[in-house]
């Protein structure tokens, strides 16, 4: 029997502090006091808790940015209980909060993530199809939880346009040029064996491995120099001019691409 997600806006005490245990349990690091949390709804930001069968089993925090005169909604936390996770709740949660948003009179929200999580950057780029052009080198120092560990904090920062009147059509750019040159090794994890950063081409593809948190597990030093060579790339090709703006699967691979876009 299939139970169906409840998602409502929270705001009491008692609320956040469910959320807290939660974000303690999925990031494994100390969670946000709910003295900031019950602030920020109460000035513009939001927290979304997804139920089943009245637990909390997701959570969304956002909260007001402002910059070069705009303001927009900063996107902070986003959290899936470990036995729900894999099952659309993020994306469910996400779009609960554009709803929101737009309700608030915002059009858009910006977020980071680690682009060498594959997952995130499916939901992200491939689904809810935000873009990416700025590439933030180490953006938190260091973080505690085993999510963090052993890899400095590279992000993307990410912008979704929640207004239909300024929205994309979403449809990908075909016929991307290769930049980067793929072998498995051993354990038949992906490595990246040359690469280039000088290029004419529109669209780009740049690979990512699909299981970055295996292969800390198994072969950090082979997830250091991913990081350390992806983030020569997407900051070369970012002041060159790109953005990414979707994401390529092959079913069954433990690569995906990023799609890169020359922006006009």
């Amino acid at each position: 029997m299939t139970h169906e997600l409840h998602i409502k806006s929270l705001s009491t005490l008692e609320e956040l502090q469910e959320v807290q245990q939660l974000e303690t349990l999925v990031w494994g690091m100390d969670s946000i006091p709910t003295h900031q949390t019950l602030t920020a709804v109460k000035n513009g930001g939001l927290v979304i808790g997804g139920y089943l069968d009245e637990q909390l089993v997701g959570f969304q925090y956002s909260f007001p940015g402002f910059k070069d005169g705009k303001v927009f909604l900063c996107s902070h936390l986003l959290a899936i209980h470990p036995e729900h996770q894999k099952k659309g709740y993020g994306r469910l949660l996400k779009l609960a909060q554009k709803e929101e948003a737009l309700k608030k009179g915002y059009d858009l929200i910006c977020w980071t993530y680690d682009p060498l999580e594959s997952v995130n950057a499916n939901l992200n780029i491939g689904k809810l199809k935000a873009v990416c052009r700025t590439y933030m080198e180490d953006c938190y120092g260091k973080l505690e939880g085993s999510l963090n560990e052993g890899l400095s904090t590279d992000r993307f920062m990410v912008e979704w346009t929640i207004n239909q009147d300024l929205q994309s059509d979403g449809n990908l750019p075909s016929e991307a040029s290769q930049l980067v040159t793929i072998e498995k090794d051993e354990q038949g994890f992906p490595v990246i064996t040359e690469y280039r950063l000088d290029t004419q081409a529109d669209v780009i593809a740049i690979p990512i491995p699909t299981e970055i948190q295996k292969m800390k597990k198994e072969n950090l030093s082979l997830a250091i120099d991913w990081r350390s060579k992806t983030r020569e790339i997407f900051k070369n090709l970012f002041a060159q001019g790109y953005a990414v703006v979707g994401i390529e699967r092959i079913k069954e691979d433990n690569i995906q691409h990023y799609i890169l876009q020359k922006q006009k």
